[in-house]
């Protein structure tokens, strides 16, 4: 066990321990809604993942932006590729053929179509519609933020090519913000005038703004930390987010309007999760090891946890035998595939880029002028 990478990682110094503890609040939120909706309006941790990843992939960008240096699209776009699609692609195959075995005679329902193979497979499959498969449901997500790979770089990259350098912060700041009011603005159009479909769960353009925020946190934290550090009174800034989750939780829970949670519940909801981030982003919570070694596996377990839930139902019932179950057994899974898959392509991750961009730039110096 000692020799478990997760030791290495939440025993890191350099590590946020904060971010930990919030991806892992994310996936038990995730996984327990997931069981019969144990946990009512679970599915909030996606958001929570969605700001989390705002923060991180904004924080890769912000550091090449911060120091001059050209934002590369190709090395991005694989880095993050080296992370993401690994699993992902494996999990697409090998739970193809578990859902097939367990799920043909029972739930042939489970089985992705071959019509929608390709959907999955060049992650488009959250605007496709129905039928949805439960155990490949989680996927939807995925492809939000691979598109939010491909829009977030350009966005920086278009900033660096036609803004002079003394404008280019302020630009930035204000296309993240116009961004988050976007995502707004498309759940109130998307909802008001698309008449029988009125989803706004799914589709990219109506989460774009969690992930704007993620990236609006990184900025502030990046550009003005210092104040936030030595501001005494961060505290405050979680407790005020902490209180309109609260509250936006009771008014959705006791009122249960649909125009609420389609349009407003999913803005109010990332904006408190920004500001719990903000409130406790410099707080020590290295203590909380337990979560911070789920939140490790949280990639996952978020991909895997779904497909079992069928079996273990038909089995053990809504139980808290099959509870015990289904989180066990998929935790277990996740760690398998973490191990197996993921961990074992991002070592090799550092390496192959080097390759790839060092030997393009040799090329590059090399080539004779005309």
């Amino acid at each position: 066990m000692a020799q478990l990478k997760v030791f290495k990682a939440i025993n890191d110094p350099n590590r946020n321990t904060c971010i930990d503890v919030f991806r892992g609040i994310a996936i038990l939120s995730v996984v327990l809604y997931h069981f019969n909706k144990i946990l009512p309006l679970g599915y909030i941790g996606v958001d929570l993942f969605f700001v989390v990843s705002g923060l991180l992939i904004g924080g890769i960008l912000t550091a090449e932006f911060k120091n001059g240096n050209k934002i590369n699209f190709p090395k991005f776009f694989l880095q993050r590729g080296f992370k993401i699609w690994p699993s992902y692609y494996s999990f697409l195959l090998i739970g193809s053929v578990l859902v097939f075995f367990f799920y043909r005679h029972t739930d042939p329902g489970e089985i992705i179509p071959v019509w929608q193979l390709k959907c999955y497979l060049f992650f488009y499959r959250n605007y496709t519609g129905a039928p949805f498969s439960w155990s490949f449901n989680p996927t939807w997500s995925l492809c939000v933020e691979e598109h939010f790979y491909i829009l977030l770089p350009v966005l920086y990259l278009a900033i660096q090519y036609f803004i002079p350098q003394k404008y280019q912060l302020k630009t930035l700041f204000v296309f993240v913000l116009i961004t988050i009011l976007a995502g707004l603005m498309a759940r109130y159009f998307t909802y008001t005038f698309r008449g029988h479909d009125r989803d706004t769960y799914f589709g990219t353009h109506n989460r774009i703004d969690a992930l704007a925020l993620g990236v609006l946190l990184n900025l502030i934290i990046t550009y003005y930390g210092e104040k936030i550090r030595h501001f005494g009174k961060s505290i405050y800034i979680f407790i005020a987010g902490l209180l309109l989750l609260i509250a936006a939780i009771y008014f959705q829970l006791h009122f249960n309007y649909e125009w609420f949670e389609k349009i407003y519940f999913r803005t109010i909801i990332p904006v408190a999760f920004f500001l719990m981030l903000m409130g406790t982003y410099y707080v020590n919570l290295s203590r909380l090891k337990l979560i911070r070694f789920i939140a490790y596996y949280s990639y996952n377990w978020y991909l895997w946890h779904a497909l079992f839930y069928i079996c273990i139902v038909r089995y053990l019932g809504n139980t808290i035998y099959g509870l015990i179950t289904y989180l066990l057994s998929t935790f277990l899974v996740a760690m398998a595939a973490t191990i197996f898959v993921e961990e074992k392509f991002l070592s090799k991750r550092k390496n192959v880029l080097n390759k790839i961009f060092n030997n393009k730039e040799k090329q590059l110096i090399l080539k004779p002028e005309k």
